[in-house]
Parts: structure tokens; sequence; C-alpha cells
């Protein structure tokens, strides 16, 4: 979530490339290359200049990484001067010298290519089986829809769902049919909920979903009646975050108290910590002092105490393992590297393979930055483990602007299959909102997705659960729209519910 309702157009940056790469000698681009290898790993991984186009290089990202390399004439001052870029990060001195920045861009903008490659793939069948599509009802349709965050709520009976406006800031609740029981204005943004024992505590990302480096997140105890009336059980445990989009619960130090792990995923600021509470004492524990954290996932195999997996979507990216020495230290591990532009977003632990051992399903495709052109890496991923924690990729297929994965068993034939949306898709590819991949054994999958006039044009938050208790998995999808390409209908929906008719209970 850096920017929302930013909808990627191939066209914008990619419909033409600049002439300059003819004014580069071909030292100068030998010496780029050396001095990208030198200077730009030293935040990120490498980027190839494969990654992107010739202008969207030139245009936009590297003069963005001038500026914070502090050489002024990277790029021109109406840039430099935008309230979009933090000066806290601009070094006094520039870290090299005009000329060899100049080396860095003869690199990239020779070597990448004019357009972006096109996607190779069969489009999905456009008939979902094993769901019944129930769009919102009129309330909730508008020319603009931005839905934080969406739950199915299975700790209450009747099941419910709980949607949040990140528009309006509106908190709604509804039952397991969809219709409205409460809403509620709130003054700032919510992004996740954790419910566990007997408590809903919410991550209060701020009073915006836009990318800053401003610290008014905050962590709160919140309480929801079976009227679905909401209400607080007094002050924030934590306040002061930035921008915080996860917090989860655990003894990390074996100390018989539970402790608190929150992602705080910033802008240029951010960082991975997990927080010690003795009476009205805080102590904070820093694991990664890096923005970009996103989610992470108790690991309870290792009994000395719980390890954790987490994913980094800003700058550096990757997947890291945080192993546990049973008294609150961690030992990291990057497991899964990435570039800076593949835009990780989502990841979960999954066995793909039946040997035993988790896999990673990965999903990459915030295209929110400055290189929002269609990348044709964007899409979902599936890692196999090999039962040391090492990955090798095992399948790709291709979503552009991917927002979210989740593998469920969505048919009970007891194998998970995988469901996917995305906030990005090309104008002449609007199927590629929602994915639905059927597992068909041995890493084979059957693409589907909605029927041709579904309202669901493009895909911000989606949550997975039975939702009127029949024991199947449901889904539950939260959109991010606002018309901006040829074609686009004029309103959609806040949400809409997948509803499971596969006719089998899910096998857990």
């Amino acid at each position: 979530m850096v920017v929302l309702l930013v909808q990627c157009n191939s066209s914008t940056n990619d419909s033409s490339s600049s002439n300059a790469s003819g004014q580069y000698s071909a030292d100068d681009v030998s010496k780029g290359q050396a001095l990208a290898a030198n200077y730009c790993q030293t935040c990120h991984k490498l980027p190839d200049p494969s990654l992107l186009s010739k202008a969207t290089w030139e245009r936009h990202v590297l003069p963005i990484m001038g500026i914070y390399l502090g050489i002024p004439s990277a790029a021109p001052a109406s840039l430099v001067n935008s309230p979009d870029i933090n000066k806290d990060y601009i070094p006094v001195t520039p870290v090299m010298d005009a000329e060899k920045w100049k080396q860095i861009v003869a690199y990239y903008v020779t070597k990448s290519p004019a357009h972006m490659p096109t996607v190779n793939r069969a489009e999905p069948i456009h008939q979902l089986p094993f769901f019944k599509i129930e769009p919102a009802a009129a309330e909730w349709v508008g020319p603009r829809a931005l839905t934080s965050y969406v739950k199915i709520d299975e700790s209450v009976s009747p099941h419910r769902l709980i949607v949040f406006d990140g528009l309006d800031n509106k908190l709604i609740i509804l039952n397991d049919k969809a219709q409205k029981l409460n809403a509620f204005n709130l003054n700032y943004a919510i992004v996740n909920m954790l419910f566990k024992n007997n408590r809903i505590i919410t991550t209060v990302i701020g009073p915006n979903l836009q990318a800053n480096d401003f610290k008014y997140g905050n962590i709160t105890d919140i309480d929801i009646d079976k009227k679905g009336v909401v209400s607080s059980k007094g002050k924030a445990l934590f306040e002061g975050l930035n921008r915080p989009l996860s917090v989860d619960i655990a003894d990390l130090n074996h100390d018989g108290k539970q402790d608190y792990l929150i992602t705080q995923f910033g802008k240029m600021a951010g960082k991975l910590s997990w927080f010690e509470k003795s009476g009205d004492k805080i102590e904070e524990h820093v694991l990664r002092n890096k923005p970009g954290s996103l989610k992470t996932i108790f690991d309870y195999s290792n009994k000395l105490g719980p390890d954790i997996w987490a994913l980094f979507g800003q700058g550096d990216e990757g997947i890291f393992l945080y192993t546990n020495d049973g008294k609150g230290n961690f030992a990291e591990k990057k497991v899964l590297s990435f570039p800076p532009s593949y835009g990780s977003i989502s990841f979960d632990l999954v066995d793909f393979n039946g040997d035993g051992f988790k896999d990673i399903i990965y999903a990459c495709g915030d295209n929110a930055d400055y290189s929002q052109i269609l990348k044709p890496y964007h899409g979902v991923y599936i890692y196999l483990n090999d039962g040391k924690n090492n990955f090798t990729q095992k399948y790709f297929y291709p979503i552009r602007g991917c927002n979210k994965v989740i593998a469920k068993d969505f048919d009970g034939d007891g194998d998970p299959d995988i469901a996917a949306i995305s906030e990005y898709p090309g104008h002449k590819t609007q199927w590629e909102a929602f994915v639905y991949l059927e597992n068909k054994g041995n890493l084979n999958f059957q693409a589907y997705t909605l029927p041709n006039g579904t309202p669901f044009a493009r895909g911000m938050t989606m949550d997975a659960g039975d939702i009127d208790g029949d024991g199947k998995t449901d889904l539950l999808l939260g959109a991010g729209f606002a018309a901006m390409d040829p074609g686009d209908p004029p309103k959609q929906p806040l949400f809409i519910v997948l509803k499971n008719i596969s006719g089998k209970a899910n096998k857990k």
C-alpha cells in the first residue's frame, strides 16, 4: 500500500523511448555497469536493466535514485522539491560525482528494452467453478472504492463480515448474508485485525493510506458485540507507529508472557520489531531496521520458541527467517531476495508437494511506485522447500499488478488451490483482477476468472473463510477502484462475496 488508486497504464511510460541512449559511449556503458554493481546494491538487490523499459528508467526511476544519492543534476527542480521527496534522506554530500552518475545512467538507458515483453499465457476460462458470485448491496456501490481491510469473522456464531472503507474511514459490520448490522466512521484507517483469545486487536495505519513517514499509527483493542456495535476497551496498546500493517502475539522469549510482533511499513523509514511488556514498561527489540515490513508468520516447529517468517516489500525486498534461540534473540537469514521493481506484496507457507515441509507461495505486483508500467514478472510464484529451508522456484503464473494471494483447499479435494487478485490489471486484460488456480496435481493448475461483466475491476484486498458455517471456504474480495482506463465501468462495489458451492466440505 504505497499509493492507492493509481492505475498502471502500459502506454504511460512505455509508449516511447528516449533517443538519448545514442549519446553514451561504450566506455560509459561498461563503466556504468561496474559502478551499478558497486553502488546500486548497497540498499537493495542489484536490478537488471531488463526489468524496466528505457523510458521508465530514464524519466522516472533514475531521477529518483539520483535525488537520494545527493546528485542535484539527476532530476528537475520540480521533482527535487516535490512533497513526495523526503529531504531528510538526501545526503548533504553527493554519494558520487556527476560523471559516475552519467555512466550509471548510460548503462541502464542503453541496456534496457524499448518496451517490456508481452506475457505468454493462455487466457483463463471465464466461468468460475465452485463459487457463486454475490455482489454487494447498492449501498456499497459507487464511482470510487478503496477497501483497506476485509475479514470473514468466524469468532462468533453466526459468522459475520467486516469491511473497512478506506476512503471514508468507515468500519462496516455485516451478517453472514452480507446485510449491514452497523457502520461507524473513524478518524484513522484500519488495515488489519487480530482475533485472539476473545480479543479483537486492530492495526491502525494512520489518517490515510498514502505513503508517508508520519508516526500516526497505533495498535488498539476494540470490541464488536453481536449487534455489530463497536466499542473500544481502552487506550491504544501501542502508539506513534510508522504506518503499521499488522500485529501478532506470542511468547517470544519463553518468560510466560505474551509479546507483540509489529510490522511498520513506513516509507523511507520503517522496521520489524517485537515488544516486550512488563507492567507499564515496554521494551522494543528491533529485528530489522528497514522499511517495507508487510507480513509475518510464526513458525512453532522450533521447540525453543516460535521462529518468525517475514516479507519485506520496499527497497531491499525479500523473505526473511528469524530463528529463535528461546530467549528472544533471533538469527536472521534472507531466504529469498527480489529486485525493488517486483513490488513484493503477499506470501504464505503451504505444503504444495505433500513432503511434510512448508513451501512458499509468494505474490508480487505492488505497482504504485515510480515505475508504473505493466511488468511480465508480476504474479504468483511457488518455491519448494528442500527440507532445510532452502527454496527453489517451481511455478509461476503471471498476473500484472498482483496484490494478494491465498492458498486453500477451496474445492475440497485435499490439495491447495490458489486465489489471487490484482489492483493493476491491464485495461485489455481486466480478468487479471481475480484469478482462481485449481490444483490439478504436480504443480499443474487450471486458471479461471470471473465471468464477463462481474463487478470487480480491481482487487485491493481479500480474505478466505467459512461465511455461513457449511464447512466450505468462501472468499470476500475488497475493491480498489476509480475509472481511469477505456471501458472502465462507471461504478463498482466496495466488496463482493464468492460463495463456495463446490459440494464438498474442505479437508483440514
